[in-house]
């Protein structure tokens, strides 16, 4: 089965500096380009937030 576009986009982003993308969230001036660096972004954070949310030590 071939990979879907959209999972291609969200694992190169997972490989993406995260300031880079934040900096596109904030710099943009095309206001579609803006919020899809702003959705990539915060897909970025969430994936890492869950990974360290999900450590053997992690204490809430």
């Amino acid at each position: 089965m071939a990979s879907h576009p959209v999972s291609d986009i969200l694992n190169d982003a997972e490989k993406c500096n995260i300031t880079d993308l934040l900096n596109g969230a904030l710099y943009e001036k095309d206001p579609a380009k803006k919020a899809v660096f702003l959705a990539l972004y915060n897909y970025v954070l969430g994936e890492r937030q869950k990974k360290t949310i999900t450590q053997k030590g992690f204490v809430r």
